[in-house]
């Protein structure tokens, strides 16, 4: 099989819109060595700029990706299960998550509530991004088993401030059309510094504004209850349109 270049899953993100010759031991060994990668720079005593992650989270999808090529057929929960201990360190799902739960999860919201209310809303906020990490990480990883690749570009920014807190990083994404597609992340360091994914606009389409917009019409579905819009939750909005109808 022809070593595929960097690739990201163009399935998932027009499902997001509007919804991819060495043994197999070593091509597992490589990939369980390269999940801990990101981990390991961003711990290190050097400064990792933001588009360095973005490369090595791509890296490490690669690896992933080319051996589960190999067994995903007959065990796909496998390649599910890699891919979430792959992107749980590298994506600020609580922050992302609370985000899409916009103005029914907001700190002035929190602050209206009495007591008891405020522990059940954040009861909520933390199930609802289990949930919301898993449906994301389900849809994305049946685009990338989907996709067979395209080359893709990560734009080294001219500048770098090592101080900085936020940063954006836009990749370029080589297909079927003249123009690459474009992709802006937004990153945010935590308070390790380790920079956290929160939130990616594909081509002026803003992801964490279509999630947010799912929710909100959810919420208006189930009348306001927010434990019926998590248990119903889906990142392709598949079931929320079903109790719709």
């Amino acid at each position: 099989m022809a070593r595929i270049e960097k690739i990201h899953s163009m399935g998932w993100l027009v499902l997001a819109i509007c919804w991819a010759s060495v043994s197999t031991a070593q091509l597992n060994l490589a990939a369980n060595d390269q999940i801990q990668s990101i981990q390991q720079e961003q711990t290190s005593t050097e400064v990792i700029a933001a588009y360095q992650m973005v490369e090595a989270m791509t890296d490490d999808l690669l690896l992933l990706i080319e051996a589960a090529q190999r067994y995903s057929a007959e065990d796909e929960a496998r390649f599910f299960v890699e891919l979430d201990a792959l992107l749980r360190p590298v994506i600020d799902f609580q922050s992302f998550s609370r985000a899409v739960m916009g103005r029914h999860a907001s700190a002035k919201k929190m602050a209206m509530l009495s007591t008891e209310e405020q522990q059940r809303l954040n009861e909520q906020i933390t199930r609802f991004s289990g949930v919301f990490s898993v449906s994301l990480i389900q849809t994305y990883g049946k685009g990338l088993l989907a996709f067979e690749g395209q080359k893709i570009e990560v734009v080294v920014p001219t500048d770098v401030n090592p101080l900085a807190t936020k940063a954006r990083v836009k990749q370029l994404i080589y297909g079927d059309r003249q123009q690459p597609y474009q992709i802006q992340y937004s990153l945010r360091k935590n308070a390790e510094g380790q920079w956290k994914l929160r939130n990616m606009v594909v081509e002026s389409i803003n992801l964490g504004k279509i999630y947010r917009n799912q929710f909100d019409s959810a919420v208006e579905v189930y009348e306001g209850n927010i434990d019926k819009v998590i248990d119903n939750w889906s990142a392709s909005g598949d079931d929320t349109t079903a109790e719709a109808q």
